[in-house]
């Protein structure tokens, strides 16, 4: 590679820099109606902020409001194609969400795998798949503004846990600038039980 060649490619290096900040800029004063201050490439954990909620309650960030209303246990799960099978050290966590799309202008995108739980070790459990022909389950939905959507995830995990929380982080492709963790925590003893689902 000649040397015209390298002074061109990094021409064209710097111009992408540059382009790629100003529509960052664009994004961020389009969704929060100020300039960018200052940039930080990495994420910085400590820069996170958790928000601890009970079931029930709702938290708002970058004009999104969510709100984790009822949580159940089940050792049943019906959809189209019949009932869902589960070991007997297992259970069923059902999990009801209304997200609020608060923005004037643009539509937000949700879905069932942009939540996650977590029990009182760590462990993460990621939205059950199989069960996406159950009435009412949330998936892949897009919002259009001032609308909302309801929905129910399904997590499967142990029976022995003694504590689950939900966890919805604002920070995605829509909000890259968002530090806001919601987290719904609740005792497993308290989770009331059904005798099938829906």
């Amino acid at each position: 590679m000649g040397l015209k060649s390298l002074i061109i490619l990094g021409i064209s290096l710097i111009i992408l820099l540059l382009v790629g900040a100003n529509i960052s800029n664009f994004l961020y004063k389009s969704f929060y109606g100020k300039d960018i201050k200052n940039i930080s490439i990495y994420v910085d954990e400590d820069s996170i902020k958790e928000i601890n909620l009970k079931i029930g309650e709702s938290t708002e960030s970058s004009n999104i409001r969510i709100l984790v209303e009822r949580i159940y246990k089940t050792q049943k799960v019906k959809g189209v194609m019949g009932f869902r099978k589960i070991k007997d050290n297992e259970t069923f966590i059902i999990v009801k969400v209304r997200v609020d799309n608060l923005r004037e202008n643009s539509s937000y995108y949700i879905s069932n795998m942009d939540f996650f739980l977590i029990d009182e070790n760590g462990k993460k459990y990621d939205c059950e798949m199989n069960v996406l022909d159950v009435k009412d389950a949330l998936t892949i939905t897009t919002i259009p503004p001032h609308r909302y959507v309801e929905g129910y995830i399904i997590y499967k995990v142990p029976k022995n846990i003694k504590t689950v929380k939900i966890i919805y982080n604002f920070r995605n492709v829509q909000n890259i600038f968002d530090s806001h963790t919601a987290i719904w925590e609740i005792n497993m003893s308290d989770i009331p039980y059904i005798e099938e689902f829906p």
